[in-house]
């Protein structure tokens, strides 16, 4: 067909007229929904159905202007109905797609929306009573368990503030907000808050309030959104029962006229109030004002320990120091800073101060926490898990978990930390079930998923610790703890050649234990007697970590291959840098089974392990925690 041709056709079947008549139709529709997008809210599946249905009208023109554009009469042919069906399945197959992305774009591996009876909302909960235990424990443990009727009565999560201002101080205002009511919400007993981490990692997704709910396990949301006055700004707060969507309480501030802390106040009284009318057996204990000029400090130090990477720890410090010179009565900011030094020795971070100081430096701070304020639950957790870590005796360690929990009972990190103290203590079922908990509590956050897969180690199941620690790299790359359990794990699970595989940065002396499984010795021996001399030299093999490290792992790589008198001198060394030492749930793993097994050397053990408690008190005696500068 020549170009003469084809323009006299096109000409004369108008196809150019339909076309051109058509786009500015569809432009002017776009401009509407681009609009009622942004001023309604509209759900993000009927935008892009709205789209695709654009987009196939523009190909429908095209093809009725070519085939019935022309004068005279007409008649459909088959070429047509055949192209007409291909437009149509196109335009059906496109609607499928945008559907499975709405509910699947960007989830990271091993996470799924889950519908409201799958996640268990407001079900029954999961703590049990061990079958087994130690007596010590016992009548702590059962002051912890929930009373009859489940673990939570109701669940709320907080969605970040929709900000229609474009003034990007409203966002750091709202997250101060939000970690003020997840705080005082959480002393709710029976109310289950999902912290505000978990929350931000579906930012970004495109999912529905009821997709968003599912997701987190939650039937109540709170969500609020900022819009432009001649005088700044007023934010819409609204309280929605998910399933009946059913709004049960909403409210306007304007900004200027309410402080931050009698906005949060207000809030907080509100939406308890909604709540325990619609769920009256809902436990409420009074809330504790928390304005200070150092409190914005404190809540940066915890955002960023909330990472657990090593820059967030050790900038998490230095935010806290910040906090408490300027107000050094703030417990918040002590309880803070004894997190923070506490979890520098259980991930084996270099932050410029010994592992022992840190551990003294951690249980002072917890102290002066709760001197300071002895309603704060925070302090009593932290203190708990340094003395924990420290092997601190049962009883004094788990008195502080109870009055935590009992204080606020729904905070993620009280549960994770006091699984820690109970697998040591032998009670492995009630372990899982708080480490569960905390998870159910935080469901996307990396500590969270880390503590259930270490749990789960020492608890010997190993391929849930797999999973768990899988998770948990999915949600923080950077962190190298998940990856030391996942690759023990993974090699006492028999599953050696994915352990190879993996990158495990420090933890060379794991990857000698999986090389010498498969048989290549000579490639373990060369690793084990490079890492042995970097040690005794004290060189630094890592520039983010201490040796304690190294030192761990060689002594598990000697008990695992059956040496266990090399083992033992590695063990002293272990636990002479660190009171973490050998983690309880490493050492009871399954690597040092054959070492444990022997009663001498079993108690050789027990006895190392016997003094850590009295040298970190010591330390914490000699501690002078640096306000304004360093801590020694």
């Amino acid at each position: 067909m020549s170009e003469s041709s084809l323009l006299q056709r096109l000409i004369q079947r108008k196809l150019v007229p339909w076309t051109v008549a058509y786009l500015a139709g569809a432009f002017a529709v776009y401009q509407v929904l681009e609009i009622a997008e942004q001023s309604l809210n509209l759900p993000p599946l009927l935008v892009g159905a709205v789209r695709i249905v654009l987009i196939l009208g523009f190909l429908l023109t095209v093809l009725l202007a070519w085939y019935h554009g022309a004068p005279g009469p007409q008649r459909t042919t088959g070429r047509e109905l055949m192209l007409l069906a291909a437009i149509l399945a196109a335009g059906g197959t496109a609607m499928v797609f945008l559907q499975r992305w709405e509910r699947e774009v960007s989830l990271p591996p091993g996470f799924t929306i889950t519908t409201g009876a799958e996640a268990g909302v407001g079900g029954e909960g999961t703590r049990q009573v061990p079958a087994e235990g130690r007596a010590p424990l016992g009548d702590l443990i059962a002051a912890t368990l929930p009373e009859e009727g489940g673990q939570f009565e109701a669940s709320l999560a907080i969605l970040p503030l929709e900000n229609r201002t474009r003034v990007a101080v409203l966002d750091t205002l709202a997250s101060g907000m939000t970690d003020q009511l997840i705080a005082r919400l959480s002393r709710i007993r029976g109310l289950k808050v999902i912290s505000r981490q978990s929350v931000q990692e579906l930012e970004g997704l495109r999912l529905s309030t009821a997709e968003v709910a599912d997701t987190l396990g939650v039937d109540h949301l709170l969500m609020g959104t900022a819009f432009p006055n001649p005088e700044g700004a007023d934010v819409d707060i609204r309280l929605l029962q998910v399933t009946g969507e059913e709004e049960l309480w909403r409210s306007r501030y304007s900004l200027g006229q309410t402080t931050q802390e009698e906005a949060v106040e207000e809030i907080f009284n509100q939406v308890a109030a909604a709540l325990l009318v619609e769920v009256p057996t809902l436990s409420l204990r009074p809330s504790r004002n928390t304005e200070s000029p150092g409190y914005v400090a404190y809540l940066a130090g915890s955002q960023l320990l909330n990472t657990r990477t090593r820059d967030g720890v050790i900038r998490a410090i230095e935010a806290f120091k910040t906090a408490i010179d300027l107000d050094n009565t703030l417990a918040l900011a002590y309880a803070g800073i004894s997190s923070a030094y506490a979890l520098s020795v259980t991930y084996r971070y270099d932050i410029g101060v010994d592992a022992y100081a840190a551990a003294g430096l951690a249980l002072k701070a917890a102290d002066a926490a709760v001197e300071l304020d002895d309603e704060l639950a925070e302090a009593y957790a932290a203190r708990g898990y340094i003395s924990s870590t420290a092997l601190a005796p049962a009883q004094t360690v788990g008195a502080d978990f109870a009055r935590a929990m009992d204080l606020q009972p729904n905070a993620p990190n009280v549960p994770a930390w006091y699984a820690n103290l109970l697998i040591r203590e032998g009670y492995f079922d009630q372990a899982m079930a708080e480490a569960q908990r905390a998870v159910e509590l935080d469901p996307l956050s990396s500590p969270r998923r880390t503590g259930l897969a270490f749990e789960a180690l020492r608890a010997k199941e190993y391929e849930l610790a797999i999973e768990q620690a899988r998770m948990s790299q999915t949600l923080e790359s950077d962190v190298m703890l998940p990856r030391g359990i996942q690759a023990r794990a993974l090699l006492l699970s028999g599953r050696v050649e994915e352990c190879l595989e993996m990158d495990l940065g420090p933890h060379d002396g794991i990857r000698a234990m999986c090389l010498h499984a498969v048989g290549r010795r000579d490639e373990a021996q060369i690793i084990v007697d490079s890492l042995r001399a970097s040690v005794r030299s004290g060189r630094s093999v890592h520039p983010d970590f201490t040796s304690v490290i190294q030192a761990g792992d060689l002594a598990a790589y000697f008990a695992w291959t059956g040496d266990p008198e090399r083992a033992l001198p590695w063990i002293h060394r272990v636990y002479a840098l660190s009171p973490s030492g050998i983690d309880p749930r490493v050492l009871e793993s399954g690597l040092f089974d054959e070492l444990l097994e022997n009663r001498v050397y079993r108690r050789e053990v027990e006895d190392i392990r016997s003094r850590i408690w009295s040298r970190v008190q010591r330390e914490e005696a000699e501690a002078v925690l640096g306000v304004g500068g360093r801590d020694h």
